[in-house]
């Protein structure tokens, strides 16, 4: 993650442009019926598709059309200031496309959904979809094209995705039951590139960082509420990273401290304190196979093996670049290091995370990475849009690569159960694909940047948390088909 991550980065990338240039257009409604054929739903998406190469950079809130690269780990200077790439599509596409996102930003109908108001028209996020299918589809591929695109390492998306596996997107594993809206379930992101905020210890204990602490949602009694309060942590305790495992919760912040509390006993003991040095950032927390453990991933290079119940770091590893994320295989004998390098590494924590082995083949930062529970594959997820499967015992070429449809692959979870692998893109889809073959997956797609996915530990429920300042705040609930189609 770049140094800059200190600045001001908590306003997310939103089409703000698209509510602004309304000037001089009519209505969607008024420019496309409802009845149009195919042939001309066909000619006005050709239209409206920019060539995704044609992508933004991210100003914290804002799309601009030229790029000033924020400097990465190491290099305190403003690398340059040339257009990575420009917005060239012509402005009437732009006017029509304004209005497009004009009809569809908007508040949702609906506070709780449930398979019922699916069943009648609505989406998961309370919008009201009905007859309006084609209008969706517009407005979606407008998303896809014009979202920001970051790049810590300037690559040919196309090179990328010549190399990704071909996969039947329209399995169902998992189907919608439960979704609920509104601010009080925003799942805040501080950092646009730092997205894991969603953990699940039960089929009905859903941990979430929210902007007075830390929130636990229970979509089977429906119903939430504060259980670490932001009076409990260190003054302007600025989170960027969380994990809640064991009954504990472990948070970090961007002035390199950590923050910890037992959750479920009454009045239960908590503890904080620097991690590293105050200018550090903590970049993610992951639980380790030794109980009352996490590796704590740094902007400054290191990993740290944090004792909860200690509250101490034993031990702390030093890589050439900033680390991103940590995952150790379920014995512990291998750790998967990511970070600000095209590279990752598999690493022996049993000895100092010395490198086993150069996990190569993506063109960007990845900033996420797992084992699966037998220990034989990592999967590793990258800036450069895509996830990318490494077989431990022959790591030198992916196994499988597989690519999102909008932009970075920010979270990566594999089930307990070893037979799905979940890939949250950073806004408007999640993917969950059968292992190991990883040619069927499960798309869901949705409105909004995403704050975090994961499984419950028994495989039966996948969790998402979506937060946006423009479409609707929402924590949704999946569950396990028993027996879906073969």
């Amino acid at each position: 993650m770049s140094t800059a991550a200190r600045g001001d980065q908590s306003g997310l990338p939103i089409h703000a442009n698209a509510r602004e240039r309304t000037d001089g257009v009519s209505s969607l409604e008024e420019s496309i019926s409802e009845a149009m054929d195919e042939r001309t739903v066909a000619q006005q998406l050709q239209q409206l598709v920019i060539d995704p190469l044609e992508i933004f950079s991210v100003d914290n809130s804002r799309l601009v059309g030229t790029a000033s690269p924020t400097p990465m780990h190491g290099d305190t200077s403003a690398r340059g200031s040339e257009p990575r790439a420009t917005n060239t599509a012509p402005d009437a596409t732009w006017d029509f496309l304004a209005n497009a996102a004009q009809m569809f930003e908007q508040p949702a109908e609906l506070s709780e959904i449930t398979q019922t108001d699916v069943d009648r028209g609505f989406d998961m996020q309370g919008y009201w979809w009905g007859g309006r299918a084609m209008q969706r589809r517009m407005y979606m591929e407008y998303r896809r094209t014009s979202y920001p695109q970051y790049q810590g390492v300037s690559h040919d998306v196309r090179l990328v995705l010549q190399q990704a596996r071909a996969v039947d997107p329209t399995s169902q594993f998992y189907k919608f039951r439960y979704a609920a809206t509104g601010d009080q379930f925003r799942c805040k992101i501080n950092h646009f590139q730092l997205r894991d905020l969603v953990w699940a210890t039960s089929s009905y204990d859903v941990f979430y960082w929210h902007a007075d602490g830390v929130h636990v949602w229970n979509p089977w009694q429906r119903q939430q509420k504060c259980i670490v309060g932001r009076r409990e942590m260190p003054e302007s305790f600025r989170l960027s990273a969380l994990c809640v495992d064991g009954g504990t919760v472990v948070a970090g912040d961007y002035s390199g401290r950590y923050f910890v509390k037992s959750i479920w006993a009454e009045n239960g003991a908590s503890a904080s304190g620097p991690l590293g040095d105050t200018s550090d950032i903590v970049n993610h927390v992951s639980p380790s196979c030794k109980s009352g453990r996490v590796s704590v991933a740094m902007n400054s290079g290191h990993v740290s093996v944090f004792d909860v119940h200690r509250a101490t770091v034993i031990e702390r590893s030093a890589f050439d670049w900033a680390v991103n994320c940590t995952a150790e295989s379920t014995t512990g004998a291998l750790a998967c290091v990511v970070g600000d390098s095209t590279n990752g590494v598999l690493a022996d924590p049993r000895q100092g995370y010395r490198t086993v082995a150069q996990l190569q083949g993506h063109s960007d930062y990845a900033f996420a990475c797992a084992f699966s529970p037998d220990g034989n594959l990592v999967a590793t997820g990258s800036q450069d849009t895509s996830m990318r499967v490494y077989d431990v015992r022959w790591p030198r070429s992916a196994a499988s690569v597989l690519c999102g449809n909008i932009g970075a692959m920010r979270i990566v979870r594999f089930s307990a159960c070893g037979r799905f692998l979940l890939a949250a893109e950073a806004a408007d889809y999640v993917h969950v694909y059968e292992t190991p073959s990883f040619e069927r997956a499960q798309q869901i797609e949705f409105l909004g940047e995403v704050a975090g996915a994961t499984f419950s530990p028994d495989a039966n429920c996948v969790f998402v948390g979506i937060s946006d300042a423009v479409h609707s705040d929402t924590l949704a609930e999946f569950t396990r088909i028993e027996d879906p189609a073969q």
